[in-house]
């Protein structure tokens, strides 16, 4: 008895759930791609006026008091000491004078 050597030979009844298989991939495929241009595609219409940006908060100002520090200012703004002195590039390395206008935020 001799050994076949290469691919199998299939007669046609047996590739049906071959090319069912293939069939149903593709339209899962199909179905998919419509789903997803049905819910993407009112996303990309254009028709709309353009979303209009927030307007940026007021700032904050506090005047200093007599002992005031950065630190404390800082604390009593609720941000950090990095972010007191990036929005106060003005303020001396010995902290704000009495009455002088701190932004906090």
């Amino acid at each position: 008895m001799a050994i076949p050597v290469g691919r199998p030979r299939f007669e046609p009844a047996d590739r049906l759930p071959l090319y069912g298989a293939r069939v149903a991939a593709f339209a899962g495929y199909a179905a998919a791609l419509l789903t997803g241009v049905a819910l993407v595609g009112p996303v990309l219409d254009d028709d709309e006026a353009p979303a209009v940006s927030p307007s940026p908060p007021e700032p904050q100002l506090v005047q200093a008091r007599s002992g005031d520090t950065v630190a404390s200012l800082a604390a009593g703004g609720g941000v950090s000491v990095a972010r007191l002195l990036a929005l106060n590039p003005d303020l001396g390395p010995l902290g704000p004078e009495p009455g002088e206008t701190v932004r906090v935020r």
